[in-house]
C-alpha cells in the first residue's frame, strides 16, 4: 500500500498534500507550528483511525482525504467526523458508520486479522492494526498502546501473532471445548454404568428379579403407587403457590384501593392524561367506577371475602401436602432396602449383558475423544511455541536495533511494551518505536508505509538520524517522516536534500499554526465534489 495524497479543509480553508514518493519522505521545518502533525494525523484519520490531533485543533469542522494505491488499483477515502466515501474504479461507497469501513477495508484492500476479544473471535478495528506501522506525535506511552481505550496490550500482541498465523482462533478453542464437553459426558456415564454394574455384582439377586421379571407386577405397583404420590404432592405444591401469588396481588390492590379512599376523602382524584374524575376496576370484562363510594366499599368487601378464601384454601393445602408427605415417608421405611435400590434402578436398569456392551463402547469413545482432545491441545501447544518464538525473534530485532542506534544505551527491551517503571531519557523513546516498528515490519514483511511523525523526538542526534534513516531505506517501503531541525541545521540548505532516495519536502514557508489556507480550498472541494458530496 502506497500513499499518493493526502489534505483536509472546507469551503473556507484547506491544505493539499501531492509530493509523495515510494521511497523515504520527509517533511520537515525549522518550527513546530506548521502543520506536519496535522497533516499525518489527518492522513491516518481519513483512513479510519482515531482522532488523536493536537489540542485546539477543531478537526470536527474538516473533511479529511487520503488516497492510496495497493496492488495497482486506486482508492480514495473522504471522511467527515465518522461518515465516509471511498471512491474507487468500481464508484463510490459511502459508509455511515466507523466500524463499517474496517469491513470494506478487509474485503477489498487487506483482509484484517483476528484475535480473541472478551472470549469472542473478533476482527481488528483499524485504529490497532495501524499502530503496526503508524507512530504519532502525541499520547505516546511507551509502556501502552497509544491512544489506549478498547483495545489492550495483549491484544495488539494477540494482531501480531494472527498476522504471523500462530494465533489459537475461536474455530479451534471452541472445537476443544466441545471435545471436553463430549469428553466430560461420556466419564459421567461410564460412571453410572460402572455403578450399576458394580451393583449387579453386590446384589446378584436383586439384579436377577429385575432382569427375569420376577415379581415385576408387584414391583411396578409400587413404583406407580409411589409416583402417584410424590406427583400428587407436587401438583398440590403448584396449586399452592398460584393461590399465594393471587393472594399477594389481591392484598397489594385492597392497599391501593384503601390508599385511594383517603385520596379521595381529602382531595379530588382526576386523570394525569385526559383530566378525567373516573376511576375504574376492571375484573375481567367486567369494569366498576370506584369514584362511587358505595361501589368501592363493595368491590373492596369482596377482595376482602377473597383473600380470606385463599387463606383457608392455601391453609387447606399445607395440610395436605403434610399429610401426602409423612405418607411417602412411612412408605419409604417400609420397603426393604433391596427393594428401594430396585424401585430406583426399575427405570434405567437393563440386562447385566447391555451394560457391559455399553461400557465398552463408552470406553472407546473415551479413548477417541481423548486423542482428538490431545491432537488439538497439541496444535494450541504449537501455536505457543512459535508464539513465544516470534516474541524472541522481534524483541531480538529490537534491541538489535537499539543498540545499531546507540550503541552505549543501557536499555534492554523484554518485551513489546516497555514497563510502568522504566525512564526513558533523551531519544530513547524514540529509539524505542523505532526499533519495535522495524523489528515488526522485518518479522511479518508487512506490505504497509511505515509513517512516524515527529521521529527526531527527544534531541536525536545527526548520526542517529542518519542510521535511522538507512535502515528505513532498507525497507523497500514506502516511509513517511516527520522533522523539526534547528537553525543551523536548516540554514544549512542541504539536510535532507544531499541524501540519495530521501524526498525531503519543506513545510517552513507554511504560516505558523495556520497550513489551512483559502487559495487551496478551491482545488480541495474539487476533490470533495468528485465523490458527489453536496456542500
Amino acid at each position: 500500500m502506497k500513499i499518493i495524497k493526502t489534505g483536509c479543509g472546507n469551503t473556507c480553508e484547506a491544505f493539499i498534500e501531492e509530493r509523495l514518493t515510494d521511497g523515504v519522505n520527509i517533511i520537515f521545518s525549522n518550527d513546530n507550528n506548521k502543520g506536519k502533525t496535522i497533516i499525518f494525523q489527518g492522513l491516518m484519520y481519513a483512513l479510519g483511525n482515531d482522532p488523536i490531533f493536537p489540542s485546539g485543533f477543531e478537526y470536527k469542522s474538516y473533511y479529511f482525504y487520503t488516497s492510496i494505491e495497493h496492488q495497482g488499483k486506486i482508492y480514495e477515502f473522504l471522511r467527515k467526523n465518522n461518515s465516509i466515501a471511498i471512491k474507487s474504479d468500481s464508484g463510490v461507497t459511502v459508509l455511515d458508520d466507523i466500524s463499517d469501513l474496517k469491513y470494506f477495508f478487509s474485503k477489498n484492500i487487506f483482509e484484517l486479522p483476528y484475535i480473541i476479544k472478551d472470549d469472542f473471535q473478533k476482527m481488528v478495528d483499524l485504529s490497532l492494526f495501524y499502530q503496526l506501522f503508524f507512530v504519532g506525535q502525541d499520547k505516546r506511552n511507551p509502556s501502552n498502546l497509544i491512544n489506549a481505550g478498547y483495545y489492550s496490550k495483549q491484544d495488539f500482541i494477540n494482531l501480531i501473532y494472527s498476522m504471523a498465523g500462530c494465533l489459537t482462533l475461536s474455530e479451534s478453542l471452541q472445537k476443544l471445548k466441545e471435545l471436553q464437553n463430549d469428553l466430560r459426558a461420556c466419564k459421567s456415564e461410564i460412571a453410572v454404568l460402572s455403578k450399576r454394574l458394580t451393583f449387579y455384582r453386590e446384589h446378584p439377586e436383586i439384579a436377577s428379579t429385575v432382569s427375569k421379571g420376577a415379581d415385576l407386577e408387584k414391583l411396578e405397583k409400587e413404583r406407580v403407587e409411589l409416583q402417584s404420590i410424590i406427583q400428587t404432592i407436587s401438583d398440590l405444591q403448584r396449586k399452592r403457590t398460584r393461590l399465594i401469588n393471587r393472594k399477594i396481588k389481591l392484598e397489594t390492590l385492597l392497599t391501593e384501593l384503601s390508599s385511594l379512599n383517603r385520596q379521595l376523602e381529602t382531595g379530588e382524584i382526576r386523570c394525569q392524561d385526559c383530566g378525567s374524575r373516573n376511576v375504574i376496576y376492571s375484573n375481567g370484562d367486567l369494569s366498576f367506577e370506584l369514584t362511587n363510594d358505595i361501589v368501592r366499599k363493595n368491590i373492596m368487601a369482596s377482595i376482602g371475602e377473597s383473600i380470606k378464601l385463599y387463606t383457608s384454601q392455601i391453609s387447606d393445602l399445607q395440610q395436605m401436602i403434610n399429610s401426602k408427605q409423612a405418607e411417602l415417608s412411612q412408605r419409604m421405611k417400609k420397603i426393604p432396602v433391596p427393594m428401594a435400590d430396585i424401585l430406583i434402578y426399575t427405570d434405567t436398569i437393563k440386562s447385566y449383558e447391555d451394560d457391559e456392551k455399553r461400557l465398552s463402547e463408552l470406553y472407546d469413545k473415551k479413548a477417541c475423544l481423548e486423542a482428538e482432545i490431545e491432537s488439538q491441545q497439541q496444535i494450541q501447544d504449537v501455536n505457543a511455541s512459535l508464539q513465544a518464538e516470534a516474541k524472541a525473534t522481534i524483541l531480538s530485532s529490537m534491541n538489535s536495533f537499539y543498540k545499531l542506534i546507540d550503541p552505549d544505551g543501557t536499555q534492554e527491551f523484554k518485551d513489546f511494551f516497555a514497563t510502568r517503571n522504566m525512564t526513558f531519557s533523551g531519544s530513547e523513546e524514540q529509539e524505542y518505536y523505532f526499533s519495535r516498528t522495524l523489528a515488526i515490519f522485518w518479522y511479518l514483511r508487512h506490505n504497509f508505509p511505515i509513517i512516524m511523525d515527529c521521529f527526531r523526538k527527544g534531541e536525536l542526534s545527526t548520526k542517529k538520524e542518519n542510521t535511522m534513516i538507512e535502515e528505513y531505506k532498507k525497507t523497500k517501503q514506502q516511509v513517511i517522516l516527520s522533522s523539526t531541525l534547528k537553525d543551523e541545521e536548516y540554514n544549512s540548505g542541504s539536510k535532507y536534500y544531499s541524501i540519495p532516495g530521501v524526498t525531503a519536502i519543506n513545510y517552513e514557508s507554511n504560516p505558523n499554526s495556520h497550513i489551512l489556507q483559502a487559495c487551496n480550498s478551491e482545488e480541495f472541494m474539487e476533490l470533495i465534489a468528485s465523490f458527489g458530496v453536496v456542500f
